[in-house]
Parts: structure tokens; sequence; C-alpha cells
């Protein structure tokens, strides 16, 4: 496993790497776009090439990037009112096809970074059926994939399952993924509080094991590319998208070992998207239990095996 965090990059996008260097990133995740806007941000070829070079030095990678909040491909592809919050509207937008294009942005700079992929919560219906939400991200993926050519591929990231989000189940990616029709730069990232709160028992005995099972037979474990690690401060099943830090939420110490020492997942880039102790997001002290738990996790493995 390659362990890293989401990380800050204000003040420009190679400052990045420090930042990861700084509490122990062997990988890194970042925003290459103001999550909240959906204006791109101007990253000068200076700015770029630092960010590869001092990548580079680190050691650090894979690099992957995360979409913006506001992008939703299962949005109807027609204009909607859009004005302040609780203000009478004064214009109209529409957000599938404002989504497709921050899409390809984020397919365009992530070459040019030299990230492996960008991260996506697929979508919601917002009143449409699941199966025309799923078609329309499926077509978007398509349409981005065609308009930004290149090797930076897209990870669809499960969901908790909050009203009427695309990705709850391992079955709606599979829907996803067969609609896009471009594998080859397609990936899955799985997310533990979202498998968690989703309904998927990755903190019992065993339970990580039964869940990539499910994984494998479904989409496919070749397709996992990376994985998500966050501990949950709302319930099992609670379809509620709540993270914590390692080993204090609802997940707990054991769930942390049991997933951390699953043999299906040892290799892949491992991202950190905690709160932290301070509140300041992913820090030394969580990367400190992440490694901690993977290593009696690892160990809990072999000690089953021999006994």
């Amino acid at each position: 496993m390659r362990f890293g965090a989401h990380v800050s990059s204000s003040g420009g996008i190679s400052k990045a790497i420090a930042r990861g260097q700084a509490i122990g990133c062997e990988s890194l995740q970042v925003f290459t776009h103001n999550p909240r806007t959906w204006r791109p941000i101007n990253h000068t070829d200076a700015e770029i090439a630092a960010f590869r070079e001092q990548a580079t030095a680190a050691g650090m990678g894979p690099l992957v990037s995360h979409g913006l909040y506001l992008m939703n491909l299962g949005a109807p592809d027609r204009e909607v009112p859009s004005g302040p919050p609780g203000k009478p509207a004064t214009s109209t937008r529409n957000i599938y096809r404002l989504s497709v294009t921050s899409l390809i942005q984020h397919l365009e700079i992530g070459e040019r970074l030299g990230l492996a992929g960008v991260i996506l919560h697929v979508g919601s219906s917002k009143g449409s059926t699941v199966d025309e939400a799923i078609d329309r991200i499926a077509s978007g993926i398509a349409e981005a994939f065609a308009a930004a050519p290149g090797s930076c591929q897209i990870y669809l990231e499960n969901t908790a399952g909050a009203g009427d989000t695309i990705g709850r189940t391992f079955g709606q990616l599979k829907s996803v993924w067969d609609g896009v029709g471009n594998p080859e730069r397609l990936g899955v990232c799985l997310d533990t509080q979202h498998l968690f709160a989703s309904g998927y028992p990755v903190h019992e005995p065993g339970g990580i094991d039964r869940v990539l099972e499910d994984f494998d037979a479904t989409v496919g474990l070749a397709q996992l590319r990376c994985l998500h690690l966050n501990d949950s401060m709302t319930d099992f099943g609670s379809n509620r998208d709540r993270h914590e830090n390692l080993g204090d939420g609802k997940i707990g110490p054991d769930g942390m070992r049991s997933i951390l020492g699953a043999p299906r997942l040892q290799g892949l880039p491992v991202i950190l998207e905690v709160p932290g102790i301070t509140g300041e997001g992913p820090d030394l002290e969580n990367m400190r239990r992440a490694r901690t738990f993977h290593q009696e996790g690892l160990a809990a493995r072999t000690a089953g095996k021999s006994s």
C-alpha cells in the first residue's frame, strides 16, 4: 500500500507536494479546481512543471485529483432556474452540460500534471429514474473521454447512499461502467466510510473479504485503482457521508486493521480524507495510525494462517 492524503493546493498546485511530504505521503490527492465554483483555475506552465518535478523528486505517486462537488452528470440535460440561495432565480443554467465541461477540464489538467486519474462522485438522479441518470452519466463520461484524449483516467467513487445519489451499490457502478464503453480509461475508487454507511459490513470480522468478493463478482477487482480510507461518524447503514479520524469512529480500530490487512487491497494507493486531530485535515497522527493499523492487520492475517 502507498499511503497518501488529500492535501491543499492553495497558493499554487506545486505546494501540494511539500504539504504531502510533511505528513508522510507516498501518494497524493488534490483539487485541481476550486471545488465550490465552476470557474477553472488557470494553472501556469511554471506551476505545472514544478508540480511534476517535485513529485518525481519526492518519489510520490500515484497522484490523483478529486472532481469538484458541483458536478452532477446524473442531472437532467436541461436549463434550470439559478440564483442566490433563498432569493428569486435571476438566470438559468444546465447542470449536466456544466458537469461535462468541467470533467473535460479535469481530464485536460490531469493529463498536464501527470495524474493517474480523476476521482468522480458519480452523480444523482434529481427526480428522474435511476436508469435515466445512469445513461446520462455514462454518456457524459464517454463525451469527456472523446474530448480529452490521453492517459488520465476517471475513477468512479461509491457513495454513502444519501438521497438519490448513484453509486451506492456495486451494481450501479457496474451499470455506469457498462454504459461508458471505454474501460481502459475507467476505474473505481472505494471509500471505506461510504461502504460502511451504505450497508457494506466492512467493520465485521471477515466483512471486508466478503465485500471484496461481491465487488469482484459484480465489477471486477482489476478495476479497483484507489482506496479512500476514512472512519465513520455515523452508524452502519446510515446513508450519511460523515468522515472520522482513523480508529475514532464506528468502523473502529479492529475494522481498520481488517480492511488494511485484506490481501486483495495490497498495492493500492490509500488516500486519507479524514477531518484531522485538530480539524485541519489529514495529519501526521492519522498517517501514523494508518500505517500502524496496516502492519497490525497484516500480522493478524499471518497469525490466522499459521494457527
